[in-house]
């Protein structure tokens, strides 16, 4: 009997306690305290610890981790650790490309505790500005701490173990961004560190990383040739297939030096692709037949700063002048910023029976005077117009295996004042020709070099009795009759394709011979 109220006494206990224990409210939720990613992989940890003792709780039995829904308010658990671990490294996600969240809750019998509020990592990002050698930092603020948060440090180096890292700035709390001059073409590795303000918690960002690329500047860039012709000079260059630049500017100038030629500078011509090669310069096209235009490439990166510039070349301009039956050519030198040597070839243009005859007439390397006389006594009586056209073109030498560049005038004219030769008399009968090849019947010129003329005969009265272009007078008068022995009036006006060249007056005698 004593036995039976023992055991039903511990019974009662027992149950009572059962009892007492399912009336206690959930457990009491932890205090999450720092939320730390590895800065390499991105993993993040969670660090908590338990709350404190409730009689009216329930203790914990372990924790809950909890991540935001995909899509969605809310959150869902996705791992528990037991009561005795207060940290925790989520190995399935990682925050190195946006900032992560976590909630934790303490686990209970029946039903966990409230949510603790959420801890948000640290992401950062980095952008290069090319235009001013420096990387331009930001990061999103820690979340969890409120206020509370004492400082960033800024981690930056060149070696991609974050652990390697110098500590290079510090900024406030409050502050999410930051600056760091850098060189272009390397690499930078990035962290970012916040401090919780009075106390030791550290939390750590993502590792980023940054190449400070700059777009490749062209290699070489040249001025190959300029061709001058009446309407435009034509510039021919080349710039390195292989740069990334894309604005260039085909500049004039009207002097070799750069100060002088600073204020008559002008943009003629802008592009972007590196293929292009050549351009037609119409502008003030007149003022280019008397005065040297200088051209050159600049090229520009991103930031629109001159980062290189071609040789620079100039039109040649040529000049000539007759005097009987020599033409003068003289010309302006060929501008070598390198001191190269200069070959000059000179060409001259004759016309002949509807053709044009070229030939290279005079070549020369560095002259100290550029000029040259051409005889053209050669061409008389051969059946040339009188008027012979040159070029001049430039060569800068350069090093082995390197082609030459050019600089080609454009094409002038020299007029010939040809030689005039009349015969005295005619005898419109005769049937004799001269050593010459020139009949005794027809008053004709003998010009040195292919014309055309208009020739006009005047009586004694002066009233006209022949008119003719490029016929010689037969002796008759306009009725068909022979003309009266005596002495004419002759008026002949020479002429080529150019302009009138020459006028010529005299006296012709008509007069009658033995029959032949």
């Amino acid at each position: 009997m004593h036995l039976n109220r023992i055991l039903t006494l511990a019974l009662i206990i027992i149950a009572s306690g059962c009892l007492a224990q399912s009336e206690l409210d959930p457990p009491l939720r932890p205090t999450l305290n720092l939320l730390t990613l590895d800065p390499e992989s991105g993993n993040p940890t969670l660090t908590w610890i338990s709350p404190s003792h409730n009689p009216l709780h329930l203790d914990p039995i372990g924790y809950i981790i909890y991540v935001p829904y995909e899509e969605g308010g809310g959150w869902t658990p996705i791992d528990s650790v037991d009561a005795n671990t207060y940290t925790y490294t989520d190995i399935n996600n990682n925050g190195l490309h946006e900032s992560i969240k976590y909630v934790i809750a303490s686990q209970g019998p029946v039903e966990p505790s409230p949510l603790t509020p959420p801890h948000g990592s640290i992401n950062v990002t980095a952008k290069y500005d090319s235009c001013s050698n420096k990387i331009d930092i930001a990061w999103n603020q820690y979340l969890g701490w409120g206020n509370r948060i004492d400082f960033y440090n800024v981690y930056i180096g060149e070696n991609p173990n974050w652990d390697q890292l110098t500590l290079t700035t510090t900024t406030p709390g409050t502050q999410n961004f930051a600056y760091y001059d850098v060189l272009p073409n390397k690499d930078y590795y990035i962290y970012v560190e916040a401090k919780k303000r009075n106390e030791e918690f550290y939390s750590k960002s993502n590792l980023t990383h940054i190449n400070t690329r700059i777009a490749i500047a062209p290699q070489y860039m040249y001025v190959d040739s300029l061709i001058a012709k009446d309407q435009q000079n034509e510039i021919h260059f080349t710039i390195d297939a292989n740069t990334e630049f894309r604005r260039f500017k085909l500049i004039r100038w009207e002097s070799s030096d750069s100060i002088k030629s600073f204020f008559t500078s002008k943009d003629v011509f802008e592009f972007t692709k590196p293929s292009t090669t050549y351009f037609a310069d119409t502008s003030d096209s007149w003022a280019a037949r008397s005065r040297t235009f200088y051209y050159k490439i600049n090229a520009y990166d991103g930031c629109n700063r001159l980062k290189r510039i071609s040789n620079l070349s100039n039109t040649i301009i040529i000049r000539a002048h007759s005097a009987g039956n020599k033409s003068t050519i003289s010309w302006e030198k060929f501008y070598s910023a390198q001191g190269n040597a200069i070959s000059y070839d000179l060409y001259r243009i004759a016309y002949s029976q509807g053709i044009s005859i070229s030939e290279l007439i005079y070549q020369t390397e560095n002259p100290m005077k550029t000029e040259y006389t051409d005889d053209l006594s050669i061409f008389e009586g051969q059946g040339y117009l009188p008027y012979f056209c040159y070029y001049i073109e430039a060569n800068e030498m350069l090093g082995e295996g390197q082609t030459s560049r050019i600089s080609r005038s454009r094409t002038i004219c020299a007029q010939i004042d040809p030689d005039i030769t009349m015969p005295n008399a005619i005898d419109p009968l005769s049937t004799i020709v001269s050593p010459e090849g020139i009949p005794r019947n027809i008053f004709a010129p003998t010009i040195s070099f292919e014309s055309t003329y208009k020739l006009t005969i005047y009586s004694r009265g002066g009233s006209v009795v022949y008119e003719g272009n490029s016929e010689g007078w037969d002796g008759r008068l306009p009725n068909g009759q022979l003309a009266p022995e005596g002495t004419y009036v002759y008026r002949l006006e020479v002429m080529s394709e150019l302009r009138k060249i020459k006028s010529k007056t005299g006296t012709v005698t008509v007069m009658y011979g033995p029959k032949q």
